[in-house]
């Protein structure tokens, strides 16, 4: 059985090795590890992470990781509703995610969107600065309707 769980900070090891382990950065995730969520087993393995790294009224959701055996995308839908439930929680208005597989995404009401439109804070976020522009894609889902 699984279930979710908010993360604690000494979880940081464990999720940074991880996320690390799956291939993508775990830069920065010590800063950002009340906004993270944890999916683990009744024995507490984990099974799947993501975070949230908040910039103002935006949030980039980082770190989205299911454990090979776990792996479905059932799972990994659960995992998004998540963050974005706890996204909306925490009053961010806009999401954004870095993706090279925006299929998925497009179900949970995320659009792709050009670099030349992601909020400056964004842009010159450590985690995005690491990814290629032209091997990632910028998704985003308005949450809070902006006046």
């Amino acid at each position: 059985m699984l279930s979710f769980r908010p993360a604690e900070t000494n979880d940081t090891p464990s999720i940074k090795q991880f996320v690390a382990q799956a291939g993508l950065s775990s830069e920065g995730i010590e800063n950002c590890i009340q906004t993270f969520i944890i999916l683990e087993t009744d024995k507490k393995k984990m099974a799947g992470t993501v975070g949230l790294e908040r910039f103002g009224t935006d949030g980039l959701i980082r770190s989205l990781v299911l454990d090979k055996e776990y792996s479905s995308e059932e799972l990994l839908l659960q995992l998004l509703k998540a963050v974005i439930r706890l996204a909306d929680y925490k009053g961010i208005e806009t999401v954004y995610l870095l993706t090279r597989v925006t299929s998925i995404f497009y179900a949970l009401g995320f659009t792709e969107i050009p670099y030349d439109k992601v909020p400056d804070d964004l842009l010159n976020s450590p985690h995005l600065k690491q990814y290629d522009r032209d091997q990632i894609a910028i998704m985003k889902r308005q949450l809070i309707p902006s006046t």
